[in-house]
C-alpha cells in the first residue's frame, strides 16, 4: 500500500512538473511580442493544422492576419512563420553560416538511418548529402536540362485547349503535378514517364498514394509532433522496426506489397538499370551513384 502511494505521488508530481514546462513553453513567443493565434494546451496550433484541408492554405489565413512573421506551437514546440522575402534571404543566404541546421521532416524513417533522405536527415549528413546534389542545380546544369523542361511543358499547354474549349471548370493541379512529376523523372532520373498522356502510369499511381495526405496523419508521427521529449526513443524504435523490414523484405513484400514497397522497387530497376549503363548523362541520379562509389 505504502509503495503504491509513493508511486502515485512521483507520477502525480512528474505530471505537474511537466504541465508547468509547457506552461513555461508557452510564453516564449508572449515574451519576445511575437503574434501567435490561439493555440491548445499541450496540441499547440498541431489540431487546426492537422484537420486543414490544406497546410499551407491554413497558414496563409494566418499570415492575412498575424502579418509577415509570426508564431506557431506544434505541440509545445516553438515555431516561426516567415513569408518577408528580405528576412529569407538575410537567413538562407547571408547569414547561412549562423543558420545551417533544418528543421527535420518527421516520417516514419528516422533520421539516423542509413536510409535517410536529404528532406529527413540532419546534421553531417544532410550536409554530405547536400554536398552531393547542389552541382545538379548550377546554371550550367539547369541550362543542360531545359530542353527536357521544356517538352514537358509543351506537353502541358497542349492539354490546355481541350479544357479550355469545353467551356466547363477543371482542376489545373491535377495538370500541374503530373507535369512535375514528368520533369522531376527525365531530370532526375533520366526517365520518359509521360504522366501527363498516360494517366494510369504506375509511377503516378504510386507516388500519389505514397504522398497521400493521410501519410502525414500517422498516429506515431502525430505522437513525435506532440510529445518531442520522446523523439529519440521513437526514432530509435522506428529504426529496429525498419531494420526488421528490410531483413524479411521479401517476405514482407509478398504478404504486404503497398505503395511504398513498389514505388522504391520501380526506383530501384531505374538505379540498376542506370549502374550498368557504360555511358552516362548528368542528371541528380548520377552524381548520386558517382558519390556512392568514391564513398
Amino acid at each position: 500500500m505504502l509503495l503504491t502511494i509513493i508511486l502515485l505521488t512521483i507520477i502525480i508530481c512528474l505530471l505537474l512538473t511537466y504541465v508547468l514546462i509547457l506552461l513555461n513553453r508557452y510564453q516564449y513567443f508572449k515574451q519576445r511580442n511575437i503574434p501567435t493565434p490561439p493555440y491548445r494546451f499541450f496540441f499547440g496550433h498541431l489540431k487546426t493544422l492537422w484537420n486543414a484541408q490544406l497546410k499551407s492554405k491554413q497558414l496563409q489565413e494566418w499570415t492575412k492576419i498575424y502579418g509577415k512573421i509570426y508564431s506557431l506551437f506544434e505541440g509545445s514546440t516553438p515555431v516561426y512563420v516567415v513569408s518577408d522575402v528580405n528576412l529569407l534571404q538575410e537567413i538562407f543566404i547571408k547569414q547561412i553560416s549562423n543558420f545551417n541546421a533544418r528543421k527535420l521532416t518527421l516520417t516514419p524513417i528516422p533520421p539516423t538511418s542509413p536510409h535517410a533522405s536529404l528532406l529527413i536527415t540532419g546534421g553531417n549528413t544532410w550536409k554530405r548529402q547536400r554536398q552531393v546534389t547542389n552541382p545538379t542545380f548550377t546554371t550550367t546544369k539547369l541550362k543542360q536540362m531545359s530542353a527536357l523542361i521544356k517538352d514537358c511543358v509543351d506537353a502541358f499547354m497542349s492539354k490546355l485547349p481541350r479544357h479550355c474549349d469545353s467551356g466547363e471548370e477543371f482542376n489545373i493541379y491535377a495538370l500541374y503535378k503530373r507535369m512535375t512529376m514528368d520533369v522531376i523523372f527525365r531530370c532526375a532520373f533520366a526517365v520518359d514517364t509521360d504522366m501527363q498522356t498516360d494517366t494510369e502510369n504506375i509511377y503516378l499511381k504510386r507516388a500519389n498514394n505514397y504522398f497521400s495526405p493521410e501519410y502525414n496523419r500517422l498516429p506515431i508521427l502525430k505522437l513525435r509532433f506532440l510529445i518531442a521529449e520522446i523523439d529519440s526513443f521513437l526514432c530509435a524504435m522506428l529504426d529496429k522496426i525498419n531494420l526488421v523490414k528490410r531483413k524479411l523484405k521479401s517476405l514482407i513484400s509478398s504478404i504486404h506489397d503497398d505503395d511504398r514497397s513498389r514505388l522504391y522497387s520501380r526506383i530501384e530497376d531505374v538505379i540498376k538499370m542506370r549502374s550498368d549503363k557504360a555511358k552516362q548523362r548528368v542528371d541528380l541520379l548520377q552524381l548520386l551513384l558517382d558519390a556512392q562509389k568514391i564513398r
